[in-house]
């Protein structure tokens, strides 16, 4: 199965990318995934418009059409998704269509970007995605992980295995249909 984890944090040194990154290692270890890494920061897109043919249209647009399942990495920005994000995402549609869909929302705060959730939640259902009910909601990102980048907070710890597993299971369940 694969899998295609976008992060959409479009800052330098951002946080969501370690955790992003850490999600993409742990989906790796799996059986039978092989999870590829997709940061939209260096894909760079421009405002959407009809710019003709752009290189990074066709780079994520394969990885798109390649993923059997596609995990969402990001922070909440002033309430939503970051709108570099949005824009990047909106260059497609069909690529999303009935294709297995999470999300992990990233906050220096204490809710885990449960508004960037919502926001993201109502996106994905207009494009057509399935999503998985359940997200990861990933507070106080700033201490996730120790100097050796493994994880450290008991809430991650214990509630990053199953929402894998999870989406793990949901996009095994629509690929063999």
């Amino acid at each position: 199965m694969n899998i295609a984890v976008i992060q959409g944090s479009p800052r330098s040194g951002s946080n969501s990318f370690r955790v992003a990154q850490f999600l993409c290692e742990q989906l790796n270890r799996k059986q039978l995934v092989s999870a590829n890494l997709v940061n939209l920061k260096e894909l760079n897109f421009p405002n959407f418009d009809d710019h003709g043919e752009l290189p990074q249209v066709h780079q994520l647009k394969e990885k798109l059409l390649a993923a059997d399942g596609v995990l969402f990495v990001f922070p909440e920005y002033n309430g939503g998704m970051p709108g570099a994000m949005k824009n990047a995402l909106d260059y497609f549609r069909a690529e999303y269509n009935f294709k297995p869909m999470a999300a992990a929302t990233v906050s220096a705060g204490p809710f885990g970007g449960l508004n960037a959730w919502h926001a993201f939640h109502s996106w994905a259902l207009y494009v057509g995605g399935i999503l998985l009910p359940n997200n990861l909601k990933v507070s106080g990102v700033s201490n996730l992980f120790n100097d050796e980048g493994e994880p450290v907070e008991k809430n991650f710890k214990s509630n990053y295995p199953k929402f894998l597993d999870e989406f793990c299971w949901l996009t095994e369940k629509l690929i063999a249909d």
